[in-house]
């Protein structure tokens, strides 16, 4: 039985005591070797993209790791290295003084929070005019924080496999969600970063408020493991969307969003391609929901954003959901911007997500390596993406043995790492 509405003003007693996340934010930056540097256009370039490839340590301690992964988001570059899940994201510029390219940014870990700001410089003698023409081989990254620098020396590209075959790495309606995460889960400052943290596409947690907002959140109550404590206490479909955004604070002072401020996050400020809406259940939610995709996706084609939004059926009873409303996934002639039909992803089985019309099928990890299942979704035209896969040993036999399209995980530095240097 649902609680009554309800608002109780400095009487904790009334919360859930549920164990809360710790959030630990990025550290303050120390730009300093940023002043003064000529910012790089991620749009329509080419050059810092070029970096992108495997490096090793070519001199200095080893506490960072010795062999690294590279990669470039919209605003970072970022390196994940052998070191325990280690990872380093840094914002850049071009400094004309002196023809370099300086780096600033910080390091952690994967499965700690312990973090560190950290600085690094391509000088004009190593690289940055073979950078500027698009060529890498002698790219060497000099540390200018430490009295024991280290560099990092870039080795080879990706292999043609890897890049012709990107790995969906999905977020699990966070960063680093069991680990002190740098911000709240299932959050807009989470999707601004994701992507800088290797992540190309979030999977996040749909529930309904009670004048029908899809939102997104994970717990179907008002509790101290997601929110601050306020005056606010039972199920979210309780409140309307502009009471809980007045008197709920996620519990690093956001605003729970609603999907579609998420969406329009998403949209406009990253380069990741999927999202994943995993669907709670609440009644006549594809009603509400469908909507706010079809605007997403004129959004995304008016922007010319490739993107694919796509909603997980977790069980029969969403999936009867589903089908109360069968222009989801017929598409609406009536809508003349989005007539397509929209992408779904079913859990439970690939016979459920090929009697769904679904394009994607999501099983748990510990259904197994699934080969014949996962070589029948191939055959049909669908992706698979297994989940939440942390343990760094089994992402690497799934990775491995497996043939999934991608994987939901807490620890996507583990993923990238071992993807780009194992293929």
């Amino acid at each position: 039985m649902k609680l009554l509405p309800g608002i109780i003003i400095a009487l904790s007693f009334f919360f859930l005591s549920c164990s809360q996340s710790e959030i630990t934010p990025p550290p303050a930056g120390n730009d300093s070797n940023l002043v003064g540097t000529t910012a790089i256009p991620f749009v329509g370039n080419t050059t810092i993209k070029a970096m992108e490839g495997v490096y090793t340590l070519a001199s200095g301690s080893e506490y960072l790791g010795t062999t690294f992964v590279c990669k470039v988001s919209r605003n970072k570059v970022s390196f994940f290295s052998n070191a325990s899940g280690m990872q380093l994201l840094l914002k850049y510029g071009y400094k004309a003084s002196d023809g370099s390219i300086q780096f600033s940014g910080f390091w952690r870990y994967t499965e700690s929070p312990a973090q560190a700001n950290i600085q690094f410089a391509i000088s004009s003698a190593d690289g940055v005019a073979d950078l500027l023409n698009g060529l890498v081989s002698s790219l060497k990254l000099k540390e200018v924080t430490s009295g024991n620098p280290i560099t990092i020396q870039y080795e080879r590209p990706f292999t043609a496999f890897a890049t012709n075959n990107p790995f969906m790495v999905f977020a699990h309606h966070g960063i680093q969600t069991t680990v002190d995460p740098p911000y709240a889960e299932n959050s807009i400052n989470m999707i601004l970063n994701a992507e800088d943290y290797g992540i190309t596409g979030l999977e996040l947690d749909v529930r309904m408020t009670k004048d029908n907002v899809p939102i997104l959140v994970h717990d179907p109550t008002i509790n101290t493991r997601l929110t601050k404590k306020g005056p606010l206490f039972g199920y979210w479909d309780q409140y309307s969307f502009a009471f809980i955004s007045q008197y709920v604070e996620l519990i690093d002072g956001q605003r729970v969003p609603s999907v579609e401020q998420a969406l329009t996050a998403f949209i406009d400020s990253t380069t990741m391609k999927y999202f994943w809406m995993d669907i709670k259940g609440n009644v006549d939610v594809f009603k509400y929901l469908e909507p706010v995709v079809r605007r997403a996706y004129k959004r995304a084609l008016d922007k010319n954003r490739d993107v694919v939004i796509f909603a997980g059926l977790p069980s029969s009873e969403v999936i009867d959901e589903l089908k109360k409303v069968p222009t989801y996934q017929a598409g609406n002639p009536a809508d003349p911007n989005y007539t397509l039909p929209l992408p779904t992803l079913a859990e439970e089985s690939i016979d459920k997500a090929l009697a769904n019309n679904c394009q994607f099928f999501g099983p748990r990890y510990t259904m197994g390596l699934l080969l014949p299942d996962v070589q029948r979704a191939h055959d049909n035209g669908l992706k698979v993406i297994s989940w939440t896969l942390n343990a760094e040993g089994l992402i690497k036999n799934y990775l491995k043995n497996g043939q999934f399209d991608g994987f939901i995980t807490d620890y996507p530095a583990y993923v990238v790492y071992n993807y780009y240097t194992m293929f």
